[in-house]
């Protein structure tokens, strides 16, 4: 039983030009571009949103440092100012610190942690208490800048949190 009786019903085999494939690779270039761009963007906010975060917890923490050593007012620090130098690690296990050592420890700890650009681009940060209210406003301004895209504020954020102690 022969396969092709007739040669002239056969037609020819066509595939695609050259000119199609082409086309072809062009718009996926595109489309992986494209993908490339919005993974950009997505990484960028999502630096961002993740330094917003470390401003908000290294301000509620030194929140709570302050409730934790209430009736103290010696928090009070400038954005230029530096901590008094730290004498006593209140951290060790068997530390016997007093009301002013810990405001000292604490004070030093917290801006290491502001001032340390892995954790907050150029970090500054302030303290101001108020003696007739009993309130503590705890800023921290950072810079965002390095990220691109400036707003209005040119990148530079502060993040506030005004508590009654």
């Amino acid at each position: 039983m022969p396969l092709i009786t007739n040669l002239e019903s056969v037609r020819p085999v066509q595939g695609f030009t050259l000119l199609e494939v082409m086309i072809c690779l062009f718009i996926l270039a595109g489309g992986m571009l494209g993908m490339t761009a919005m993974q950009t963007e997505a990484l960028k906010y999502n630096h961002t949103a993740f330094t917003e975060s470390q401003a908000q917890f290294l301000v509620n923490d030194m929140v709570e440092r302050i409730r934790a050593n209430r009736g103290n007012d010696a928090y009070v620090i400038a954005y230029a100012e530096t901590p008094p130098t730290q004498t006593v690690d209140c951290g060790a296990a068997n530390a016997a610190c007093t009301s002013n050592q810990m405001v000292v420890w604490d004070l030093n700890q917290w801006r290491n942690k502001v001032g340390d650009n892995h954790i907050l681009p150029q970090g500054q940060s302030q303290i101001a208490f108020d003696t007739l209210t009993n309130i503590f406003t705890v800023s921290i301004t950072y810079d965002l800048s390095q990220l691109g895209g400036l707003d209005a504020d040119n990148g530079v954020r502060t993040v506030t949190v005004v508590t009654r102690i």
